[in-house]
Formats: C-alpha cells, sequence, structure tokens
C-alpha cells in the first residue's frame, strides 16, 4: 500500500467548519507523528493529493506550506517534498544550562565553529549587563553551533574579562564555554534571565546557518549570574525554527521556597 492509499479520503470533511487546509495538514501531521511516513521519504505530489481528496490546488498546497512553515516536512528543489528529521529540543529552564551542556545531557554532540574570540571595549548596554565599570573589558565569543555537521545556531557571548582572563587561549570547538568555566575556573551558575522573540534571517544568519533569507529564528536574549550574585555571561542566540524548539518547565507554586517575614 503506497502512502497515498493509506490515507482514507473521508477523513476530509465537508459538513464542519474546519478549514480543508487546516484538516489536511493535521491529517498528514498524524501520518508524521505516529511513524508511519519515515524521515526522508518523499510524500505524494499535489496534484495526487488533489485528486485522492478531491481538494483545491490552492487548498492542498497551503496544507503542505503550514507543514513546511512547522519543519515537519521540507522541500528540495527539483525532487520534491519529503519528511524531515524531528526537532531537536533545547531545554529553557529555571537552572541556567548552556546549550552544550544540555545537548550532552541529551546524547547529543555539539561542535563549535567560533568565528570571533576576543578582548573587546563593550558597548554602554553590555556593561550594563555586566556591571562593568567605564576601564573593564569583556571577551566577545562568536560561534556558530554545528549538530551532525549541520548548522543550528549562532551566538554571541560576552564575559567580564577579569573572571577568567585564560579563556583567551582555550579551543571551544568541542567543549561548552560553561563547561570549561565550571571545571577549569570553579564558576557556578546561579539563575538567568530570557527573553525569547521570533525574527527573520537576515543576510549574514542566513548564510552562517545556510538557510534562506527571512526563515524563521528563535532569538534568545540573556543574562546568567553566578551564585554570588556576580552577571557572568550576556549573549544573543538565533536558533533555526526549522530544526530546534524549545521546552520551558516551571515549578509550581507549593514547591518555591518562600521568605517568612
Amino acid at each position: 500500500m503506497t502512502l497515498l492509499e493509506s490515507l482514507d479520503p473521508k477523513s476530509i470533511r465537508r459538513n464542519v467548519p474546519i478549514p480543508l487546509h487546516y484538516q489536511l495538514s493535521e491529517l498528514l501531521n498524524q501520518e508524521i507523528e505516529a511513524g508511519r511516513w519515515k524521515v526522508g521519504e518523499q510524500i505524494p505530489v499535489e496534484e495526487d493529493l488533489c485528486a485522492h481528496f478531491s481538494l483545491s490546488r490552492t487548498t492542498v498546497r497551503k496544507a503542505l506550506d503550514a507543514l513546511v512553515s512547522t519543519g515537519l516536512l521540507h522541500r528540495e528543489q527539483g525532487r520534491g517534498t519529503f519528511v524531515s528529521e524531528p526537532k531537536l529540543v533545547e531545554g529553557l529552564v529555571n537552572r541556567p544550562v548552556g546549550f552544550f551542556d544540555d545537548m550532552a545531557e541529551r546524547g547529543i554532540h555539539v561542535v563549535s565553529h567560533v568565528l570571533e574570540f576576543r578582548e573587546t571595549q563593550p558597548s554602554p548596554k553590555i556593561a550594563r549587563e555586566l556591571e562593568l565599570g567605564p576601564d573593564e573589558t569583556a571577551i566577545v565569543i562568536d560561534r556558530v553551533r554545528y549538530i551532525q555537521n549541520e548548522p543550528v545556531l549562532t551566538v554571541t557571548s560576552y564575559l567580564p574579562h577579569k573572571l577568567c582572563p585564560n579563556l583567551l587561549q582555550v579551543d571551544l570547538t568541542n567543549i561548552g564555554l560553561y563547561t570549561y568555566m565550571r571545571e577549569h575556573c570553579g564558576y557556578k551558575m546561579g539563575r538567568a534571565k530570557r527573553f525569547v522573540e521570533a525574527v527573520a534571517a537576515n543576510d549574514q544568519e542566513a548564510q552562517q546557518l545556510e538557510i534562506e533569507l527571512g526563515s524563521p529564528l528563535l532569538l534568545i536574549e540573556s543574562t546568567v549570574y553566578l551564585e554570588d550574585g556576580r552577571p557572568f555571561d550576556y549573549f544573543k542566540a538565533r536558533h533555526r525554527g526549522d530544526r530546534l524548539r524549545l521546552i520551558i518547565e516551571s515549578v509550581g507554586y507549593d514547591h518555591v521556597e518562600t521568605k517568612k517575614p
């Protein structure tokens, strides 16, 4: 039985107030999530889907576009539309964990391509975030992170130079920044404040991440603090929306320690 033959045309209901393109995208989504349509498998072409479900080309294309935008499908020029690899999940939890450490906990190896690594005079905003004096400098680290030879995010970090001057001599290709600071400098991370928003890839980001101009990215802007309250890292990371998604864990009120008056 082919992929198309496994789909029941009656699954698309015309007597309910649910758009036909949404019904089709949900049906195909179910096939992918159930594993009946395998990663890398080519899906039926638009013309066949139109005939099978008696739908217009516009309706079918709108359904497929929705699945492409969420990363479940991807199109290859001149070949067709295929089932994508599942998105990688990155934890965005109360404890500040670096991307390298978070992926390592999930058994995923990360490689960093370091684009810039130097001491710099920070901008006024970065100096405020890191609580640096007018004559104090920061270390800037600009990286592209790869998983299985595929670029998945870019990140630019700023750290107070005084915290670990020897950091500039470290090769961060196969070790996480937070791992090094914890194991070699003795620092423990305390908390983090983070802002998350959706942005579109500009020319430079599209080139670095090997995606099309305007592709969706998740921008995370964060300041991470040590256990003693000192700011340790201010960074901006841009994650590919088609390859990564964030999981956010929260703590119930009853589990939060409160100070007694």
